[in-house]
């Protein structure tokens, strides 16, 4: 009898671990291909070690900057928003879709126009490790509020009263006892802050250029302009390793199981304008995108120049405009439905393994995936359209794999059981009663992938696909290269303008769960 359970056990542990390995599979096969073809290990010998150490460290100065500035910027905001529960505190928390949501490409436009007014230009700010730093902490410290001040919200009132008894004020507080309670989730928000940073390519290619490049920006580099496969598989070798081993740094901290009760109380004035005017240097950066579309930058006047031109079948001759916007759509259109049916079953047939090569693949190289992907198109003349899904596919599943989480996982299991004994088959009970009750989760997270998609740049530069198959991210990075200010100002705030509407559609859709 034992025998038989444990050999139904490990029936369904297989079973249940196949959708990992499917998602392993793809992302390894378009690299046994290259590998196997371009590889050599006899060039290793031949290698500049040298070269690659100076590398990794300007690649380890920026994420360790980047992680630095963006936890002190983000400390009073997340202390605020720990205390405070307000108009204030809500926007706030709607300043995470920056990191995830917002175009790389629009973010580069946004500082390159910055960086060039009157009084910034004398500052040399533009092409340096300065202007990378601004943009990663632009970028990267709504992570670290969201992950700060959730910590912050769930140390027990207790704990805190105890600690002022013994004599500490608010600062001792909260370096003796919160942060130390809180230090493994942020631990959390500092690795993904690292790894958005260090795998960094269009703030670096555009921002830093050449003499910043780190290792994402190298292998591109490496790939397209040297053709150097082994050098490019060995910098991607390095940084996956690299990226998983400080990932696996964050399992030395277990998170400790706080579950404190929201306490409101006042905070000073100091720390609700410091907080006020971090929220307006954010909205800033990202209505200057929006701003610059409407606002001719030589002449000083306000006008829709720029969007004439945009959408002007003499402009569109030479800046594929219109067909970067229709294959972005479709792209982002079809892959999310793809994704998130995917990720249902990776969860429903969820392992510890699942997380691990999830999670783990984050940490790959997209510019080298994309050039893995054209050289399928090389040997198979596989479709470039087929090719970009699948490179999509493959970098959104961990994030519509942390949006579907809770919501697959914590499923009523009274509701599932109630199915079985009505003998409902798994696709009836999809349909019928998951599908029903989880719609809302389905079409946030579809809303919010096709957001991600639409900015997506490092895979599509990659593959090289600005004339046969371009993107809104392609052409927008055709139009900044090529000094077409004006026109790339009103595509990127085109492109804004959707993600900003997507993502409150998306959150509003999430919110009534």
């Amino acid at each position: 009898m034992e025998k038989t359970i444990s050999r139904g056990i490990e029936k369904i542990m297989k079973k249940n671990r196949t959708y990992s390995y499917i998602y392993l599979v793809l992302w390894v096969t378009p690299l046994i291909f290259f590998v196997k073809d371009f590889f050599q290990i006899s060039e290793i010998e031949s290698l500049d070690y040298l070269e690659y150490f100076k590398l990794f460290k300007i690649s380890l100065l920026q994420g360790v900057v980047s992680v630095f500035f963006s936890t002190i910027v983000a400390l009073i905001p997340a202390y605020y928003m720990s205390y405070r529960k307000n108009t204030l505190t809500k926007i706030l928390e709607g300043l995470i879709f920056i990191p995830f949501f917002f175009p790389t490409i629009s973010t580069v436009v946004a500082f390159t126009l910055l960086f060039n007014l009157p009084f910034l230009r004398g500052f040399n700010i533009l092409y340096s490790l300065k202007a990378i730093v601004f943009a990663n902490v632009f970028y990267n410290s709504p992570i670290m509020i969201k992950y700060l001040s959730q910590g912050m919200r769930n140390i027990p009132r207790n704990v805190v009263e105890a600690a002022k008894i013994d004599g500490l004020n608010e600062i001792g507080v909260f370096f003796k006892i919160k942060l130390p309670l809180i230090f493994p989730q942020v631990f959390r928000g500092m690795f993904l802050v690292f790894i958005y940073t260090f795998a960094s390519f269009g703030v670096v290619l555009a921002l830093g250029g050449i003499r910043y490049s780190n290792f994402e920006v190298e292998i591109a580099n490496t790939l397209l302009r040297d053709a150097n496969f082994t050098k490019a598989l060995v910098l991607g070798a390095f940084q996956f390793l690299f990226l998983i081993g400080i990932n696996l740094l964050g399992e030395l901290y277990s998170p400790y199981e706080l579950e404190g009760d929201f306490q409101q109380k006042k905070v000073s004035i100091g720390v609700f304008i410091y907080s006020l005017v971090y929220l307006l240097l954010e909205f800033s950066i990202v209505l200057i995108g929006v701003f610059y579309g409407f606002y001719n930058y030589y002449t000083g006047q306000f006008s829709l120049e720029g969007f004439l031109k945009l959408f002007s079948s003499a402009f569109n001759s030479s800046y594929p405009v219109l067909e970067g916007i229709r294959n972005s759509l479709i792209m982002a259109s079809i892959t999310p439905i793809f994704v998130i049916l995917f990720t249902y079953l990776l969860l429903k047939n969820f392992t510890k393994v699942s997380s691990a090569v999830v999670f783990s693949t984050m940490g790959f190289s997209s510019a080298f995936l994309g050039i893995a992907l054209i050289y399928l198109n090389i040997l198979y003349d596989i479709k470039l359209w087929v090719l970009l899904i699948v490179g999509y596919f493959l970098i959104t599943v961990p994030i519509a794999y942390s949006f579907m989480y809770q919501y697959v996982r914590e499923f009523p299991k009274d509701i599932l059981d109630l199915a079985k004994i009505d003998r409902l088959s798994p696709l009836k009970t999809f349909l019928l009663i998951e599908c029903p009750i989880l719609k809302n989760i389905f079409l946030g997270t579809y809303l919010q992938i096709f957001a991600i998609i639409l900015g997506e740049f490092t895979i599509s530069y990659s593959m090289q696909l600005g004339r046969d198959f371009p993107t809104i991210a392609l052409v927008n990075y055709s139009l900044f290269s090529d000094k077409k200010l004006l026109e790339g100002a009103a595509l990127s705030s085109v492109n804004i303008i959707i993600v900003l509407v997507l993502f409150y559609v998306s959150n509003k859709i999430t919110e009534k769960e």
